[in-house]
């Protein structure tokens, strides 16, 4: 276990390792508390940053338990971070923290739950990136609200990272490696989705997909993707027919929006304004 010299491990404790991922563990008996409650079972986790970094944490896959989700840093009986508790996120009774700019470190991750939830597992997704801006990267990545139907921005303005569009099933066109924006949704039932940048403002080579695992570039997460979608070969980067649409089935559960472009970062017509116009949430 990584665990910086004098910091003591909760017992059983979960490692997440960078860029992080999906993370389930069983619920064991009360004994920790945050200061913004949770007094039934409660689950483990711990990471150790090597430097100043971005970290995402949400339990919203944890689906029917109330949770309470805090951070300490060191060891298991640690101190609380600022702004480090957090119930009932993004509408549910799960939680969720984002933490930036945090300091190098070994810090250790509470899953508690209100009194009166049943011991079982929990399901923790846990990402850690390099500080950026809101949406650059999988450790701050935008929260799209139920309801929500339109989303826009510009790709420009944040780097192309290594949230490479996958070649998997369902599977685009061509790979994706441009700048991308990341946003995540919550979806309490199954239900068709649809995310099109066909109109609005797009005016570039853009691509759209989704996953389960933000950071999981090896397939098994891609659960809708699109290129060209709106029109196919041929137009400009200024009048583009490359724009990207998409109607998936998906849910329960949350999920990771990318408005990607085609191309390696940096290159043209890979990046710009995009408008994703969004029923289903």
């Amino acid at each position: 276990m990584c665990v910086a010299s004098g910091c003591t491990a909760c017992t059983g404790a979960t490692v997440i390792t960078a860029p992080g991922g999906r993370y389930t563990a069983t619920l064991v008996p009360h004994v920790e508390q945050g200061t913004c409650g949770g007094a039934g079972p409660e689950a483990y986790f711990t990471f150790t940053l090597a430097s100043v970094s971005d970290v995402f944490l949400a339990t919203h896959m944890s689906m029917g338990v109330n949770t309470v989700l805090y951070v300490r840093s060191c060891g298991c009986t640690g101190t609380q971070i600022a702004g480090g508790c957090n119930t009932d996120a993004d509408g549910q009774a799960t939680s969720r923290l984002t933490l930036t700019n945090l300091a190098a470190g070994t810090y250790h991750v509470f899953v508690d739950t209100v009194s009166g939830t049943p011991i079982g597992p929990v399901t923790l997704d846990a990402y850690i990136t390099t500080p950026g801006v809101p949406g650059d990267r999988c450790g701050n990545p935008t929260f799209i609200p139920a309801g929500t139907t339109s989303i826009a921005g510009d790709t420009c303005t944040v780097p192309g990272d290594d949230e490479t569009m996958l070649t998997g099933t369902p599977s685009c066109l061509y790979v994706g490696n441009g700048n991308e924006r990341i946003y995540y949704f919550f979806l309490p039932t199954a239900r068709s989705v649809t995310f099109s940048g066909c109109g609005g403002t797009t005016v570039y080579d853009s691509l759209a997909y989704v996953r389960t695992v933000c950071t999981d570039e090896a397939g098994g997460s891609q659960v809708a993707c699109d290129d060209d979608g709106c029109g196919g070969a041929g137009g400009s980067c200024a009048n583009p027919t490359w724009r990207s649409t998409f109607t998936q089935t998906l849910g329960p559960g949350l999920f990771y929006f990318l408005a990607d472009g085609f191309g390696s970062a940096g290159g043209s017509c890979n990046c710009g304004l995009y408008t994703y116009a969004i029923t289903g949430l």
